[in-house]
């Protein structure tokens, strides 16, 4: 019988070592994501066929209409709140731009919403103003028409140093 020995610290053998290994795990490597891969692939495609089944089982049911809920049906917890729209006066037409906040675009769609003089705004609660300013587009929403009310009753009823008032302390709040 021959021995050969072999050291393995000569060059030749040691590159061969690290070759021979790092093909091993190479191939250990791939044989093993293959096989967590085709795993994968397998529930997958179990997944895709349950999900077909119930796709074809869903098409052959008939489709039932839905049930369109009348307008006078009450629904529970739904409330929407209905303002009485009053007729504007064409004949009364006032400045809204004396309202602290108020300038030419949103008097115009205020006046566009049926509130032309006074009195319509006071009697208006600032939420609706709020509503129908978000309903004007983005940039009439930073307005708050919280005091509006207010003002215009002041100026409805003609006292218009105690509006002047108001408005300076709102101006100064700023």
């Amino acid at each position: 019988m021959l021995l050969i020995e072999i050291t393995p610290f000569s060059r030749p053998v040691a590159f061969t070592e690290i070759i021979i290994i790092l093909l091993i795990a190479a191939a250990v490597g791939y044989f093993l994501a293959r096989l967590v891969a085709r795993a994968a692939i397998t529930r997958i495609e179990e997944e895709i066929s349950e999900k077909q089944l119930e796709l074809d089982e869903c098409r052959s049911r008939p489709v039932q209409p839905i049930p369109i809920a009348q307008a006078d049906t009450p629904r529970k917890g739904a409330f929407k709140t209905v303002y009485p729209i009053e007729e504007p006066d064409p004949g009364i037409c006032q400045d809204l731009k004396v309202i602290e906040g108020i300038g030419p675009k949103i008097e115009e769609i205020l006046n566009k919403n049926g509130i032309q003089n006074y009195s319509q705004l006071s009697a208006i609660p600032a939420v609706r103003i709020a509503r129908i300013l978000q309903g004007a587009g983005p940039r009439f929403q930073m307005h708050d028409p919280t005091t509006w009310p207010e003002q215009a009753t002041l100026a409805h009823e003609g006292k218009w140093e105690e509006l002047n008032a108001l408005k300076d302390k709102l101006i100064g709040g700023r």
